[in-house]
C-alpha cells in the first residue's frame, strides 16, 4: 500500500511462519545471531529477563551451540535461576571439549550453585576455581 507520499508500506506479519505442514520455520544462523547479539544487549543493559526470553527462542533450535548455551547459562544466573542455569552447565560440560573453557565454567557453576541456595557446594566450587586459576597463573609464569 502506498502513502499520498508515494512511500510503500509493508504489512510485517503477527504470527510466525508456519510451514504448510503446520510446523513453525526454523531460524536460520544470522536470525540465532542477531538473536544473540540483541539479547546481549539486553544483559549488558541490565534487562536479563529480555535476554532470556531472546536466547530461550534461539535455543530451541540451536540446542547444541555451545557459545549460544554459555550466554543462556550467564543469563539464567543473572535473573537468579540457580538450578536450571545447573543443568544448562551439566549440558554444556558434555558438549563443550575445549580445555580452556573449564575454569570459566567452574566460576559459572559456583554462582550457579549460590543462586540455587547450595552454598557448600558453591564454596567449594570457587575454592576449585581459585586453585585452576593458581596453576594456570604459575603456569603463564613460567
Amino acid at each position: 500500500m502506498a502513502d499520498p507520499d508515494g512511500l510503500q508500506h509493508v504489512g510485517v506479519p503477527l504470527a510466525p511462519e508456519v510451514s504448510k505442514s503446520g510446523d513453525i520455520l526454523s531460524i536460520s544462523g544470522p536470525e540465532r545471531d542477531l538473536l544473540c547479539a540483541l539479547s546481549y544487549v539486553h544483559l549488558a543493559c541490565g534487562q536479563s529477563a529480555h535476554s532470556l526470553a531472546l536466547l530461550r527462542i534461539a535455543a530451541r533450535e540451536h540446542s547444541n551451540d555451545v557459545g549460544l548455551l554459555r550466554i543462556l547459562a550467564y543469563t539464567l544466573i543473572a535473573e537468579g535461576l540457580g538450578e536450571e542455569a545447573l543443568h544448562m552447565l551439566d549440558r554444556l560440560d558434555a558438549l563443550d571439549t575445549q580445555p580452556s573453557s573449564r575454569i570459566p565454567m567452574t566460576l559459572l557453576r559456583s554462582h550457579a550453585l549460590r543462586h540455587a541456595g547450595r552454598m557448600a557446594e558453591a564454596r567449594e566450587v570457587f575454592q576449585t576455581y581459585v586453585s585452576l586459576r593458581a596453576s594456570t597463573a604459575l603456569i603463564r609464569k613460567q
